[in-house]
């Protein structure tokens, strides 16, 4: 069944974003009185759509109030091509980051001005309010503006950086694993350039932790991927 996220309520009546309605009438061709999930100020409903297909019908309230988010992952992603673009944002969803920021690296093959850096973040964030739905997420992964690394933040919890260094680095099962595991966790890797050393240099001195992911070098869309469902298995341990 659909699952799509409300904008506001009065009574038993959701309505839906306005950007949602291309989709509902022309993608997946609903008509009124078809159920779909709706979440809502943190609560799931069935609902039965309404015949101007822009708002629903509350039948059931599935939950109530929904679990705080109990892991808050950031997934720092180099500026790469569309296709492995879109992969990450919608992998990473799925997978459970809870907020993405698009770095501009060195090596980094593609450089845009604002404008089309603009249009790029709202066709990204497309992307993940998608996966959102498709996953039934509770919630909508935040999608913030390109950043340099001089203004890479690290958390107040586990900061690391997917690293290709030989010496003065960890393997990834020594940093993360069921005794390390914290509730925020803040993630960088490279884009197919890698990151350059006085980059790494400058992002380990903010407060992250050079990691290996083992002797094979993976393709920078795989690489954060990878560190995520780590994480997400370990958290099935828990």
């Amino acid at each position: 069944m659909q699952q799509y996220f409300g904008e506001s309520k009065k009574g038993n009546i959701i309505n839906l974003n306005k950007k949602d309605f291309n989709h509902i009438k022309n993608v997946m061709r609903m008509k009124g009185f078809e159920e779909v999930f709706v979440v809502m100020d943190n609560k799931r409903y069935l609902c039965s759509m309404n015949e101007d297909l822009k708002s629903v019908t509350i039948k059931e309230e599935l939950q109530t109030k929904m679990k705080a988010k109990k892991r808050e992952i950031l997934l720092y992603v180099p500026f790469l091509q569309d296709e492995k673009m879109s992969l990450i944002f919608q992998k990473g969803t799925e997978l459970g980051v809870t907020k993405f920021i698009v770095v501009d690296f060195e090596h980094s093959k593609y450089k845009l001005d604002i404008d089309k850096k603009t249009k790029k973040l709202e066709r990204w964030n497309k992307i993940i309010v998608e996966a959102s739905e498709q996953s039934y997420r509770n919630d909508i992964p935040v999608l913030e503006k390109f950043v340099s690394v001089e203004e890479i933040k690290p958390v107040k919890g586990m900061n690391i950086v997917c690293s290709l260094d030989t010496s003065c680095v960890k393997m990834i099962s020594e940093v993360i694993n069921s005794d390390t595991l914290c509730d925020k966790i803040s993630i960088v890797f490279g884009p197919e350039g890698g990151i350059s050393k006085s980059e790494e240099d400058i992002i380990v001195s903010l407060g992250f932790e050079r990691v290996s992911l083992g002797k094979n070098v993976l393709r920078t869309e795989t690489a954060g991927l990878y560190v995520i469902s780590i994480i997400k298995y370990l958290e099935g341990c828990e």
